[in-house]
């Protein structure tokens, strides 16, 4: 079990280590970022014995064997042994050493990030008076120790010798821990100088000022919260999750990535060229990260170390068979030789996974429905090699890909659901046996009703379902394959358009149902523009596609249904609303291998509640009392359509 303490650790011994390199940095520990400003408010606070906050340690010789690194600004080989990894605090004690014992200027930024190099002075007449910000006492100062204005034509401070430091009374703040030959020099130059010093007696004033500022340096103490050489890995990356607060938040790929580093292996180089190749590969997949590719490669390792402890020991007891995992200790867990056991297996599972999804009609990284959905899908490719290639095989894996998205199961943390569909669904690809998460998705006919924005993941799945059973495109009549799909711009666009039912007072509850929306090409949505049906059908059909009625029918539109002028508009929108929902259920239950039943009685109660008089016969006009409850509907608003593509928002009718 770790253990830790927490102790105070005088200032001045504690930059000693740093600078010996007793107390060094773990490589992932990038980037010291503080700027001159908080530099000056940390001198300042410590001057007068303020808290600054706890670092935390941990010891080395445990299981953890970090790559390290000197903190930045230290010179030169380490006179000491490793003691301790710094992992919280880095930006505190950087500032610290490089402004109170580098013999060098400091490297940090201005107030526009900038580069600049800095000393650092404590204006002691400031510093004893009363009436004086502290901080206004810190004084920072270019590399050649001068501060100009007016394009350099005039200085407002030289302290670029010794002596000009005597005579502005600014001590360079790396004097402030070991001040004895400076404050000698000092009281020399003021002791036989023939002006007076400002405050009367220079060492009465000196003597104040060793007493109030530094032996408040001298005697500062900082809180180290010490974690000793047991700590496990899992427990460090939690600290860095929970309390590090100054450079990066450590992730499990991170510490996985110091941990390998130790054995001379570059986890970030090699992963960096694995991205490149997938994410360039496939648009698909650039939603991939570290985390997950470690995650993948969990799964199997611990996949194998499952299946030799049951040979080794087929009788052994549940409890002492490993189980398989890519939860965070698994990720911590694993070995170099795991690593590099995996890894070309998981990338090519992963462009397995990425050719999968373009044969399921999904083409681009926001389309797709669950990122989550991917590493399962990776890891089943790794371990069915080519059995997956049957068409057996094949419907299986797809009949497990769309239950995971309408039955909506990857929405939160489900690395136990990995392990189960490792498992389970690659029994159910070679053997047939229904794995939980296909027999226990669900679709409601509801569900249908609240889906109106791209954020859902069954939004998503249902706009590739439609390209998937063969849409057209309404223009062009060609099929809605990979390469229209980029050529033409194809996105999810409204049937009855937006501006069109805000003028026939529709409710947005219903016409923003993705019901109301098919894929569609950009060009072919500017021509619909905001136009009824029953006329940009025929605009359609006389300009651009005589078999436009096909074409509206691979899309689940009755093309009859639209093809009469006098027909009652919200009559009209109601019959298509009704028949395209009961045609989407369908398709949903096609995919998922279920029937999906109570879609007509679920759809008409919503037309009904929010339509009166919708299912009036041709010709009929609405009563007054009906008029009056779709009046309520209209709220005078401004709207926009947040399912239409960005890339077409300027020419879409239906934002007219």
């Amino acid at each position: 079990m770790a253990q830790f303490t927490t102790n105070p650790v005088l200032l001045k011994n504690l930059l000693v280590d740093v600078e010996t390199g007793k107390i060094r940095l773990p490589d992932f520990q990038r980037g010291w970022v503080w700027d001159d400003y908080r530099i000056r408010s940390l001198i300042a606070s410590i001057s007068r014995g303020f808290p600054v906050g706890a670092v935390m340690t941990l010891q080395a010789g445990g299981e953890i064997n970090f790559k390290t690194r000197l903190v930045e600004g230290v010179d030169g080989e380490p006179t000491s042994g490793i003691g301790q990894f710094l992992l919280d605090g880095q930006q505190r004690l950087t500032s610290l050493y490089q402004a109170l014992k580098s013999p060098n200027a400091t490297d940090t930024r201005d107030s526009r990030g900038k580069r600049i190099g800095r000393w650092y002075y404590m204006d002691m007449i400031k510093a004893m008076a009363e009436d004086v910000d502290r901080e206004e006492a810190i004084v920072s100062v270019p590399k050649d120790r001068r501060v100009m204005r007016d394009f350099g034509r005039e200085v407002l401070l030289d302290v670029s010798t010794p002596e000009l430091e005597y005579a502005n009374h600014m001590m360079p703040t790396e004097r402030l821990l070991n001040p004895t030959g400076w404050m000698l020099a000092y009281l020399r130059r003021w002791n036989a100088a023939e002006e007076e010093h400002p405050e009367g007696d220079p060492t009465h004033f000196f003597t104040q000022f060793e007493e109030t500022i530094l032996e408040t340096f001298r005697n500062y103490a900082i809180p180290v919260v010490g974690l000793d050489e047991e700590t496990p890995k899992e427990a460090v990356c939690t600290v860095f999750e929970k309390v590090n607060t100054g450079g990066i938040t450590l992730t499990v790929f991170e510490l996985v990535t110091a941990s390998f580093a130790a054995g001379d292996f570059s986890l970030r180089d090699d992963w960096d060229e694995r991205r490149r190749r997938l994410h360039d590969g496939f648009g698909v997949l650039r939603g991939v990260g570290g985390d997950q590719f470690l995650q993948a490669v969990a799964l199997l390792a611990t996949q194998k170390r499952r299946r030799a402890k049951m040979r080794e020991q087929p009788d052994a007891p549940p409890n002492q068979i490993p189980r398989i995992g890519c939860q965070k200790r698994d990720i911590l867990n694993l070995t170099l030789a795991d690593y590099q056991e995996w890894a070309d297996k998981v990338e090519a599972g992963f462009i397995q996974a990425g050719k999968f999804l373009r044969s399921q009609f999904v083409f681009k990284e926001g389309y797709v429905p669950y990122a989550t959905q991917l590493l399962p899908l990776a890891t089943l490719f790794v371990e069915l090699g080519t059995e997956v290639e049957s068409a057996n095989a094949n419907e299986r894996l797809e009949r497990w890909y769309w239950s995971g998205i309408f039955g909506e199961a990857y929405g939160s943390a489900v690395e136990t659901q990995y392990a189960r569909d490792l498992a389970e669904v690659a029994e159910y690809v070679r053997e047939g046996t229904l794995p939980a998460s296909v027999q226990e998705a669900n679709f409601t006919p509801e569900r249908l009703l609240s889906l109106r924005t791209r954020n859902s993941a069954a939004y998503k799945g249902l706009y590739a379902l439609q390209m998937k059973s063969g849409a057209t495109d309404w223009r062009t009549g060609h099929s809605l394959t990979l390469a229209t799909y980029h050529d033409e711009a194809i996105d999810i666009h409204h049937i009855f358009p937006e501006a069109w039912c805000k003028q026939q007072k529709m409710p947005k509850e219903l016409y923003n149902s993705i019901i109301n929306k098919t894929p569609i090409s950009a060009r072919t949505n500017r021509i619909i523009g905001g136009r009824d049906p029953v006329d940009y059908v025929p605009i359609l059909r006389d300009n651009h596609n005589e078999k436009i009625e096909e074409s509206l029918r691979t899309h689940s539109v009755d093309p009859d249904m639209l093809a009469d002028k006098d027909m009652y508009p919200h009559n009209a929108f109601g019959r298509c609303f009704l028949k395209r929902g009961e045609e989407m259920l369908s398709l949903i239950g096609k995919a998922m291998g279920k029937d999906i039943h109570g879609g007509e009685a679920v759809f008409r109660n919503a037309l009904d509640r929010h339509i009166p008089g919708w299912d009036q016969s041709d010709g009929e006009s609405v009563d007054a009392d009906d008029q009056a409850q779709l009046e309520e509907y209209d709220d005078g608003e401004p709207e926009y359509d947040d399912d239409i593509g960005s890339a077409d928002r300027e020419f879409d009718g239906d934002d007219a």
